[in-house]
């Protein structure tokens, strides 16, 4: 039995003229993708991927026409000597197809890294923008207590010699004469009011040097995990919280609290992955009132844990940041320590300990 090979050599050139279609369709698709964002890396790599495929699959079909129609008008002999050329060519865009992948893989982890670059700088940016505005608040606190004082010291020395001699004269005073005593006593109430005023000014400086008050850290922990509640959601991290019952208060400045612990959670945040969980406690010891912070993400390296605090160390995984070394800071205002450990592959605990009066835990025996 022969069967006739026409269908087959239909379905071949069917198979051809779609091919040519599709391609065309693609390369028009790549190339209005392209125009709409020529700067953009992908869309780069999109149309050049695409124009080397649509190059081989018009030199595939057009071969395939090509021996069909010399085979049909009996000039097969021709197609042995055309055949390596269009084989030549499908290598040739081959190597195209595999040389643009290779240099757009490159490409996109520089991308990549100049991403995470960017945001890393614009990180730091705000954390020196924010930075900035709290020293702008100390400083200004900072003048107007120099102020305060200066203004005081400046006063104090005349209305005391006045309120001195004024109280001399009244004590020395004839009783007959009630015109001066009258006039000597409403100088020394004026007298008097200046100093009430000096005092003022001391008390002035007194509270903006302390900026403590009366802090519930329970408190602050709700809050921040109110704050960063839709962020570990959002990521696919777990949060808990474990606080001390009633209330932990401490000496302290609320704001700077807040930030301190808000940046070491959205750190761990940062940090981990889906699936990881994130435990918050507060407790007592016998140094104070302590907050820990730890998570089961993937740990911090050694040597960026060696240099954690210090701010702009450059390690191999990029700067180390503003972020730690300001928290330690506040800790340390605070008169309080802050621990650091990290396991690889087993997560990161920080540990806070504040004494409840400032000064107290300085005292204590480490």
């Amino acid at each position: 039995m022969i069967w006739s090979l026409y269908p087959l050599k239909l379905v071949d050139i069917t198979g051809c003229l779609v091919m040519l279609v599709v391609a065309s369709c693609c390369l028009r698709l790549a190339l209005q993708i392209y125009d709409r964002e020529p700067e953009n890396a992908l869309t780069t790599y999109l149309k050049w991927l695409i124009a080397a495929l649509f190059a081989f699959c018009v030199s595939r079909s057009l071969g395939h026409l090509v021996r069909h129609l010399l085979y049909l008008v009996g000039h097969g002999q021709l197609w042995h000597r055309l055949s390596p050329l269009s084989g030549s060519i499908n290598t040739i865009s081959f190597v195209v197809i595999f040389a643009v992948t290779l240099f757009f893989q490159d490409t996109m982890r520089i991308m990549a890294r100049m991403i995470r670059d960017r945001e890393n700088l614009e990180k730091t940016s705000r954390q020196v923008l924010q930075l900035n505005r709290d020293i702008e608040v100390i400083v200004a606190d900072r003048t107007r207590a120099e102020l305060a004082l200066q203004v005081a010291h400046e006063i104090r020395n005349p209305v005391m010699v006045i309120g001195g001699l004024i109280r001399r004269l009244l004590g020395r005073g004839s009783r007959q004469d009630t015109r001066r005593d009258e006039q000597l006593g409403m100088v020394l109430e004026q007298t008097e009011k200046l100093e009430s005023l000096i005092n003022r000014f001391e008390d002035l400086q007194a509270g903006i040097k302390e900026h403590f008050g009366e802090v519930d850290l329970n408190d602050l922990v709700r809050q921040v995990l109110d704050v960063v509640k839709k962020e570990a959601v959002a990521a696919g991290i777990r949060l808990e919280s474990h606080l001390a019952p009633g209330s932990l208060v401490l000496q302290g400045d609320s704001q700077l609290l807040r930030v301190a612990i808000l940046h070491l959670v959205r750190n761990a945040i940062e940090a981990c992955g889906q699936g990881n969980t994130i435990t918050v406690t507060t407790g007592r010891d016998q140094r104070g009132i302590v907050l820990t912070i730890s998570d089961d993400g993937p740990g911090i390296p050694d040597q960026v844990l060696e240099h954690i605090f210090e701010a702009f160390h450059e390690t191999d995984a990029g700067p180390t940041g503003l972020g730690l070394p300001w928290v330690r800071q506040i800790i340390d205002e605070h008169r309080g320590t802050i621990d650091l450990a990290s396991t690889s592959g087993r997560g990161t605990t920080v540990t806070i300990t504040l004494p409840t009066h400032l000064g107290e835990l300085q005292h204590q025996p480490s």
